[in-house]
């Protein structure tokens, strides 16, 4: 019997005996912070609901580039799962030290203490991509107002450019090296930039014209004048942005505002004696 219980078998037997003991604990903690970890989430979930903080993310949802992915945003789910997460992972690091393994308990310790930077890193990202497509309905709104076309595309240039350097910022707040992506960002932006300024530029340009020819004549040419311009005569019956209808009589042509500084334009007034013999007689 002794040689049982100094033998192998025996210290075996020893270390199993004072490491069961151990164990139930860890699974007692375990337990325990799963359970007290589900209650905390499921009332921190409803108290955040009656707060009305998912009305920011229903905001958020609108956005173009969140309807792509697919993913809803609900902030009272996402803080109650947050602290669910790290009510386990505190948890598992008192169960992991009654277990006395100390390499599980040091790697789930520094995971907690990265996680501060990763919440401001998505706190970060979420409130940028908010106020780029804030940008982008300006921008969009302005553009349109001034009749500029491919208000549309400008508007998601901008909102793109904007994304990807809080994305670059987002990640540079995890602690994620972007050294890289930073070096190259610049080059890559400039050169689509000018590219596009370039392009946009050559094929905006009498569309430009158009506008500041409309800006420059807008008191001189209105709406219900008589006038004759490119061999033309009828009524204006509109002026937008960059261009006028004159109404014949048979046809209604589109005048591009740039004809008014090019072209001769006459304008008509009516005869006052006319006017006067088409008056009623009292």
């Amino acid at each position: 019997m002794d040689a049982y219980t100094t033998g192998p078998i025996g210290q075996l037997f020893s270390q199993f005996s004072a490491f069961f003991p151990r164990l139930i604990g860890a699974l007692t903690v375990l337990l325990i912070g799963y359970l007290l970890a589900r209650l905390v989430r499921k009332l921190l979930s409803t108290l955040l609901q009656k707060v009305g903080i998912d009305r920011l993310g229903e905001t958020l949802n609108d956005i173009d580039i969140i309807q792509k992915t697919g993913v809803k945003i609900q902030f009272s789910n996402i803080l109650a799962q947050l602290v669910y997460f790290v009510m386990m992972l505190i948890f598992i690091i008192a169960a992991t030290e009654a277990l006395g393994v100390s390499a599980i308990t040091q790697l789930v310790t520094d995971f907690l203490n990265y996680l501060p930077a990763l919440f401001s890193a998505g706190i970060v990202l979420l409130a940028g991509i908010y106020l780029a497509d804030l940008l982008r309905s300006a921008v969009k709104t302005l553009l349109g107002s001034i009749g500029i076309p491919s208000a549309g595309l400008i508007s998601s240039v901008v909102f793109y450019f904007l994304f990807v350097t809080i994305a670059v910022s987002a990640l540079t707040q995890a602690k994620i090296a972007t050294d890289f992506i930073s070096n190259n960002l610049t080059v890559i932006v400039g050169a689509v930039s000018a590219a596009f300024a370039l392009g946009y530029g050559i094929a905006s340009r009498d569309l430009m014209s158009n506008y500041l020819a409309g800006q420059y004549n807008k008191n001189k040419v209105r709406v219900g004048d008589d006038i004759r311009i490119i061999g033309v005569r009828g009524k204006v019956v509109m002026i937008d942005a960059t261009s006028l209808i004159l109404q014949t009589d048979d046809r209604a042509i589109v005048i591009p505002l740039g004809k008014l500084t090019t072209e001769k334009v006459e304008i008509f007034y009516p005869d006052p004696q006319e006017e006067n013999l088409l008056e009623p007689k009292v």
